[in-house]
């Protein structure tokens, strides 16, 4: 598997994820996350407990990681993604997890990724509704070839805002993990994987890359559009 792997978003998401890629086995992950355990995320954010309140998200993960699985090297960042350090975090990795919470941010996380060939597994979650999409720029359809218009800042909700069950953000990162897993053993086809779990539907579909897509350009059409998800 590509052992380093970089996190971004150390959330509902981003805990599940970073704790089942642990638990296959890899040796590397980088932690970025620039916010504080509050006591509303401890439902959903797994590797958090009362104790870590206050505490850095990024470096209360990688103790917690590091404790349990001795092997693996954890790399706590505490920066918010951004313009400016975005090509220097993105290019020490061989893959990305996006565990963020806001959609610009995913966007922007999409298209760097992209610019920079790199692998890297989308996926949001919010109410009972929730999807995951791996990316492999260049071959395979990314986050703006299924929704080329993007919302405005803040017209979708949050979990925090809308509310998720804890167990549901869960299996979705866990899911993102897998996903990750895949595409870093080149297991095809990867596929778009959506969520409903007040209606316990489970799809998955295969995501052509749209030939007009702002971000990875070139490709074949015939998308199934999907309705962009809030995450953490």
């Amino acid at each position: 598997m590509r052992n380093r792997i970089l996190v971004v978003g150390v959330g509902g998401l981003g805990c599940p994820a970073a704790l089942a890629l642990a638990e296959a086995g890899a040796e590397n992950l980088g932690l970025m996350d620039p916010d504080q355990v509050e006591l509303s995320n401890l439902h959903r954010q797994i590797l958090y407990s009362e104790k870590d309140l206050g505490r850095s998200k990024a470096e209360a993960a990688a103790d917690y990681l590091r404790k349990r699985y001795r092997p693996l090297r954890t790399v706590p960042i505490v920066e918010a993604l951004n313009a400016q350090n975005a090509e220097k975090f993105i290019s020490a990795y061989d893959l990305v997890i996006d565990g963020l919470d806001r959609l610009e941010k995913k966007f922007f996380l999409n298209d760097w990724c992209v610019k920079m060939g790199k692998p890297f597994v989308h996926a949001g979650v919010v109410r009972f509704e929730g999807q995951v999409l791996p990316v492999l720029p260049g071959q395979t359809a990314c986050l703006r070839c299924l929704v080329p218009k993007i919302p405005p800042p803040f017209a979708m909700p949050t979990c925090q805002d809308a509310g998720v069950l804890g167990s549901f953000s869960q299996a979705i990162g866990y899911l993102q993990a897998h996903e990750a897993l895949r595409l870093s053993e080149n297991r095809g086809p990867l596929l778009l994987w959506k969520v409903n779990a007040q209606e316990r539907q489970a799809r998955s579909l295969i995501s052509r890359r749209n030939p007009v897509c702002e971000a990875c350009g070139q490709g074949h059409v015939e998308n199934e559009m999907t309705r962009p998800l809030c995450a953490f």
